[in-house]
């Protein structure tokens, strides 16, 4: 289901070669299935400004400044919508999302189950897709409602990308969350990274999640993990 090719990151139709002229985008548009006609069409009608780019350069680019507000997770073919709810929680670790995809009750309740802050009709015209992007957008700079990994810099953060990324992902929860959302932010829908991996990532980050005062701790069943992240008073306070 998700694009392999190599799509180049525009913000306002210019491409970005390392580093982005012009206005920082307002919407990071995330395509699970090229469609080039589409993006163009979008683009065209839209007065907010637009970055498209494929899952992984969205997700590590959250860490820049070109992180966006919003992102719009758009959806040509008729996946499952469980399928489609699981890339919803996954980028919700980092920002708000829209999806844009074909219409149906069932999925349209799916998805916003899973944490979608709106479901718009992919076949919609640009000018009126456009328009409800820039509602949502406007609705959460004045709401000033953050983005999940927005919590702040965190002091000495790891050099690599993926690793600085789950540290703030992690530094940011508010609750429990399975570690497939995270698996399949840190790596891709199709091809996510593994549990083991993770558990090994975690662990590297323990020295720096204990000086922001933190703890992790995973529950694991069924071959899965729940991951929570608590203050360490607070963890003491559970376990006494």
């Amino acid at each position: 289901m998700v694009g392999r090719s190599g799509q180049v990151d525009r913000v306002d139709g210019e491409a970005v070669p390392g580093r982005v002229p012009g206005r920082v985008p307002g919407v990071v548009v995330v395509q699970l299935d090229e469609d080039p006609r589409w993006r163009d069409r979008l683009r065209r009608g839209s007065a907010v400004p637009l970055a498209f780019r494929s899952w992984g350069q969205a997700a590590t680019g959250s860490l820049g400044p070109l992180r966006g507000v919003l992102t719009l997770l758009d959806s040509r073919a008729a996946c499952p919508s469980d399928e489609l709810a699981g890339c919803v929680r996954s980028l919700s670790l980092l920002n708000p999302v829209v999806v844009s995809t074909r219409r149906d009750g069932a999925a349209v309740r799916a998805l916003l189950d899973a944490g979608a802050f709106n479901v718009l009709d992919r076949d919609e015209s640009p000018g009126v897709l456009a328009a409800r992007l820039g509602a949502d957008l406007r609705w959460l700079r004045r709401s000033r409602t953050p983005a999940a990994a927005g919590a702040g810099p965190v002091a000495a953060a790891p050099s690599f990308r993926t690793q600085a990324l789950l540290l703030e992902v992690l530094c940011s929860l508010r609750g429990p969350v399975c570690c497939h959302d995270i698996r399949r932010l840190l790596g891709t829908p199709a091809s996510p990274m593994s549990l083991p991996a993770l558990r090994a990532r975690i662990q590297r980050l323990d020295p720096y999640l204990a000086g922001e005062g933190l703890t992790c701790r995973r529950s694991g069943r069924w071959g899965a993990d729940t991951i929570t992240v608590h203050h360490r008073g607070e963890a003491a306070g559970r376990a006494a």
